[in-house]
């Protein structure tokens, strides 16, 4: 899947380092989850690419284009080389292969969810309940996709928070993000407030000196909404706030990670 994306250079070992990244980083957070590469699955099930032919016997050409947004795509883009076409149909082919009662992904994925609840039937497959969660907006100013708004994407460094990220750069990355005063609409702190933040803390204290209202405590999230869209959060001080609540979320998950020196640059160089 990562090569056919063209993501991380198109480079095998890099691909291997990286996914090794991403068992540890799942492990910290669920330690007793089983973790599948797709190179093993390959592998392992060598009924695979028969399944993936059966399945796209059921799948028109319009249809697939519609659903290359699971990869951030368009289906206007004239430039989609056929190994994308593949990408669908092998992300519906794992969710059989690997035998899962819950489809769990993001809400760009629906699209690829629903071609499995409606295909998986008229192959006698298990038919899994599909559950998505929300997205987190991108860090910069919102645009689309098909109609779809911009998410944090690994393609683009400054779109998001990655768990490498050092305190530093988290700090620099929130105050750079895109922030209109009064906005709530898509706006991405409040979003990382509400989603991350106060998932984590039962309260948020914003400092600020006195001649600009002093300090200000939030127990919840539509107080915090509620005094940016009137004006008495100022966009300097939630970036502020957000800054260091996401470093005290994320450090202690960084440094857990202790990845080695070749990793961290592999890693450095694609993100």
């Amino acid at each position: 899947h990562t090569l056919i994306n063209d993501k991380l250079g198109g480079d095998w070992e890099t691909i291997a380092k990286v996914s090794k990244y991403y068992q540890d980083a799942f492990k910290l957070i669920c330690p007793n989850v089983e973790i599948v590469l797709g190179s093993k699955l390959y592998e392992e099930k060598t009924e695979y690419w028969s399944n993936l032919v059966k399945f796209t016997k059921h799948m028109s050409i319009a249809r697939t284009m519609r659903t290359l947004t699971i990869m951030g795509r368009s289906e206007d883009d004239k430039k989609i080389d056929v190994a994308k076409l593949l990408y669908p149909a092998m992300q519906a082919v794992d969710i059989h292969s690997l035998g899962v009662d819950i489809a769990h992904a993001g809400m760009d994925q629906r699209k690829i969810h629903m071609l499995v609840r409606e295909i998986f039937p008229k192959m006698g497959w298990k038919v899994p309940v599909a559950v998505h969660h929300k997205l987190l907006p991108g860090l910069t100013k919102p645009g689309n996709v098909d109609g779809e708004l911009t998410k944090m994407s690994k393609s683009d460094p400054n779109s998001g928070i990655f768990i490498h990220n050092s305190d530093d750069e988290i700090r620099t990355k929130i105050k750079k993000a895109w922030c209109e005063e009064a906005n709530i609409q898509n706006n991405p702190l409040l979003e990382i407030s509400k989603h991350v933040i106060f998932h984590e803390f039962n309260e948020i204290k914003v400092e600020r000196p006195e001649k600009f209202g002093g300090n200000m405590t939030y127990t919840n999230y539509n107080q915090l909404e509620s005094d940016f869209a009137e004006k008495k959060l100022h966009p300097t001080d939630l970036k502020q706030t957000v800054g260091e609540y996401l470093v005290k979320v994320i450090s202690p998950i960084r440094e857990k990670l202790n990845l080695s020196q070749e990793l961290f640059d592999a890693i450095k160089r694609n993100y």
